[in-house]
């Protein structure tokens, strides 16, 4: 029996997939165009216990995304909406928020499919259906632009190279990883955009 469909995506997983900036998702949720969900440990809200899934309130986990500047590493969630409720209910234990990072927040398969069919985002070019790619270079984007965001860019592009070669040694089905060349061509023009400069 095969595995069953994707159930979540994070927003940095998003971001990759639609090519754009993990602020523009976070601000598209923001202004109510996406549900970003968030699995957390019971919470007491008032005389209610509040545990698992539960949509939280991404105008207010912005400084997370911002687009120019350092982002937090963690913000405080102070509000949650339980699942089938249109109440939002505020966390009053632990009474200074629950801590929530960036890479917590997720978004329903489900629903962004919808947003994907609603803006015709599903219109890409055919691919072939024959063998699949020899290197996961998506999942590597998906993962670097989440490291980038959390850690920070490496101070050499020596640095980022390494840094995605590990990732694929540690991550990498077949055991197969790509060269250091291979690797510096495929982040040459990111480096210089992380850097600010002009690509050559």
């Amino acid at each position: 029996m095969p595995l069953p469909p994707i159930a979540f995506y994070s927003i940095y997983e998003i971001a990759v997939r639609w090519g754009c900036h993990p602020a523009d998702v976070a601000g598209w949720a923001a202004a109510g165009h996406l549900q970003v969900l968030a699995g957390i440990p019971p919470v007491r809200c008032g005389d209610e216990t509040v545990a698992g899934l539960v949509e939280v309130p991404m105008a207010e986990l912005m400084p997370m995304f911002r687009r120019y500047g350092p982002c937090e590493d963690q913000a405080r969630l102070r509000r949650i909406l339980p699942p089938g409720s249109s109440i939002w209910l505020q966390i009053t234990d632990p009474s200074e928020g629950l801590p929530i990072r960036s890479s917590d927040l997720l978004l329903a398969a489900g629903s962004l499919q919808q947003f994907e069919e609603e803006r015709d985002l599903l219109r890409r070019p055919a691919v072939s259906t024959g063998a699949s790619p020899r290197y996961e270079w998506d999942a590597m984007y998906a993962w670097l632009t989440w490291f980038l965001y959390e850690k920070g860019i490496p101070d050499t592009k020596t640095a980022l190279v390494v840094l995605v070669q590990d990732w694929f040694v540690q991550n990498s089905k077949s055991g197969e990883v790509p060269d250091e060349s291979t690797i510096r061509k495929r982040l040459t023009s990111l480096w210089h955009r992380l850097r600010g400069e002009e690509p050559a």
